[in-house]
């Protein structure tokens, strides 16, 4: 980014720190990479800041997206363990700030007093590979339990071992438009992410597609179906994978049946048999496969997008060995007609079932699968709510948490008629660069 270019050659070369206010979904995104890995060549990575509480969420002005602040300095040698800071809220006045910066003095590691919320470390290796996931996680558990499960050497991606998910949403919504059952030609797809969709571990379709051009003819010559509908139709899979959703609201990550479908907002994967489809999508919305998903997103932190290939480096258990793929098949057939609660209403009898197939069928510790899952269900963007607060302390009439965030208020200019003040920080930002080039010439 030109502001860290800039900043480079304006900070002290041998000691100097640069902050930097940063969406923090830029901190997970495959976009974001090379941004992450050039950083932590040049800087040591000392904190990274980020708020968990819902509605507090910004660090900078004029947003409502989760941002993080990134503290980076200079640093000769081996590079240290990087600083995580999760608040659970923010200061909302001078006393607080205060407290919370006493607090943050007297606590290296772990939760801080005053409810202020906890700080972690994260090793140097990972920060120099562009993994900075912390800074999405609450808890710190969490972090490192989907950054192990995303290198479990027992397990292999999807692109691994053939398994391939392809995006048809774009192309079901510029060709295609929606028609009833009934209509000649029409073929059925999943489409609903919302709490309304799909309710179930078995896909249910929800909506059906003709072209948008069509021609009769050519539909009869062609055998009843067309020929645009046939093309898309051969990325159907048995398994089909959400390529976004509300993190909260929704209720299932992946859906499988026996019957093939292609999706407008899911993504059908190919390669799998029903039975391994049915493996799998118990082993995706078993708490190993969501924590995998979600530190790797896209767009926002509480409703993510996903891309063809986060969802293709997704690591699987093998699903070629007949116990593991039977035990996890066999509980999807068990729970196959069982409402999925929201992620948001927490512990539930379905969950349970998938984390106890995916931990008899991987011979991990089913206890340590329960104590991952109660954390992910306390998980602020997926309880909506955040750590020690409850929905009654909640204000929703003007979107706000339970106190007003610390704002500077400045006063009115007073500046005549015709002058921008919205572009006043980037004129002024002009002239400092214009001085600076002026002052250091080529």
């Amino acid at each position: 980014p030109i502001f860290v270019t800039l900043a480079e050659q304006c900070i002290e070369q041998q000691y100097g720190t640069l902050t930097i206010i940063n969406p923090t979904i830029a901190l997970t995104t495959t976009s974001g990479l090379s941004e992450r890995r050039i950083l932590t060549q040049r800087y040591h990575i000392h904190t990274v800041i980020t708020c968990h509480q819902p509605n507090q969420l910004n660090m900078s002005q004029n947003t409502n997206i989760n941002e993080s602040i990134i503290i980076a300095r200079r640093h000769e040698g081996d590079k240290p363990p990087t600083q995580f800071i999760q608040l659970d809220r923010m200061p909302v006045n001078e006393y607080e700030v205060d407290d919370l910066h006493r607090c943050l003095m007297e606590c290296p590691q772990g939760q801080m007093a005053n409810g202020w919320g906890e700080v972690s470390e994260w090793p140097a290796e990972y920060m120099e590979t562009g993994d900075w996931t912390p800074a999405i996680w609450r808890s710190h558990e969490l972090a490192k339990a989907a950054a192990n499960f995303a290198s479990h050497k027992n397990m292999q991606s999807m692109k691994q071992v053939g398994v391939s998910p392809s995006d048809t949403g774009p192309s079901l919504r510029v060709h295609f438009k929606s028609e009833g059952p009934d209509i000649p030609g029409s073929f059925p797809i999943i489409k609903s992410r919302s709490a309304d969709g799909q309710l179930r571990i078995q896909s249910k379709p929800d909506d059906h597609l003709v072209p948008k051009k069509w021609d009769e003819e050519v539909r009869k010559a062609n055998g009843g179906t067309y020929p645009e509908a046939d093309k898309i139709l051969r990325k159907a899979g048995y398994l089909l994978i959400t390529s976004g959703q509300d993190n909260s609201t929704a209720r299932l990550v992946a859906v499988a049946s026996e019957e093939k479908f292609v999706g407008n907002g899911w993504m059908p994967v190919t390669g799998l048999t029903p039975e391994e489809a049915k493996a799998v999508a118990v082993f995706i919305n078993s708490t190993t496969g969501r924590l995998q998903m979600m530190r790797n997103t896209r767009r926002k932190l509480t409703f993510p997008a996903y891309s063809v290939d986060s969802i293709a480096n997704i690591r699987i258990p093998d699903i070629k060995d007949d116990r593991i793929r039977s035990t996890l098949s066999d509980c999807w057939e068990r729970t196959k007609d069982m409402v999925v609660p929201q992620f948001r209403d927490g512990e539930c009898e379905v969950r349970r079932l998938w984390d106890e197939a995916v931990a008899e069928a991987m011979n991990w510790d089913a206890d340590e699968l329960t104590r991952l899952r109660q954390l992910l269900h306390n998980e602020p963007h997926v309880r909506g709510l955040g750590y020690g607060q409850y929905a009654d302390e909640v204000d929703t009439s003007d979107n706000s948490g339970s106190k007003p965030p610390f704002r500077v208020r400045p006063n009115n200019s007073g500046f005549v008629e015709g002058i921008d003040t919205l572009h006043l920080n980037r004129l002024l930002d002009d002239f400092d660069v214009e001085d600076f080039l002026a002052k250091n010439p080529k």
